[in-house]
């Protein structure tokens, strides 16, 4: 009677240790760098509706021009719930600087959503990934997730806590000087 390859190999995958290898290496494919997601690495573009608008938001109108701040939330996270007023002081002290912030709510219902924004004074956009297709793009594990994108769209930060105000200003665009005039 033949066995079966699978079978046969396996006491040899065991004595050479390749058994001790495959979680190390299913790990490191789930969370390796992967281009436009990453610190480094150029954006991944998207489109999205707007929150309560005919509006689309789409990431790639904002390169060469200004820096985006991008949420992932949802309404019955408490950590996303506690970021609310930190992101609007940051929308508030830094949109007129150039700044876009943007919330990207995932898989619930915009009447939800749109109630949740009410109720908790949200000032900037909410954008509507019903099908988690965004969130699978920048393989969202976790949320809160904030990804701070200069304006070259390049990913300068990533994590689960927002990025402090240094890491805000390092991509604003600098003040042009105004040019003095010698007599």
């Amino acid at each position: 009677m033949k066995k079966s390859v699978f079978i046969g190999a396996c006491p040899r995958m065991f004595l050479s240790g390749v058994h001790l290898w495959f979680p190390i290496l299913f790990f490191n494919y789930l969370f390796s760098a992967s281009p436009g997601i990453d610190v480094g690495n150029k954006s991944v573009d998207f489109s999205l509706k707007v929150l309560s608008s005919t509006e689309t938001f789409k990431l790639s109108n904002y390169d060469g021009k200004n820096p985006v701040l991008v949420n992932f939330f949802a309404t019955w996270c408490s950590y996303c719930i506690e970021e609310i007023p930190e992101l609007n002081k940051i929308h508030n002290e830094y949109s007129r600087k150039g700044l876009i912030v943007v919330s990207i709510n995932v898989q619930e219902r915009e009447s939800k959503v749109v109630d949740f924004v009410k109720r908790k004074k949200i000032l900037y956009k909410i954008l509507l990934d019903a099908n988690s297709e965004v969130s699978k793009k920048f393989k969202v594990y976790g949320i809160p997730t904030n990804i701070l994108i200069n304006s070259k769209g390049v990913i300068v930060f990533r994590g689960n806590n927002l990025p402090d105000e240094s890491e805000i200003e390092k991509v604003l665009p600098k003040p042009k000087r105004k040019k003095i005039e010698r007599r």
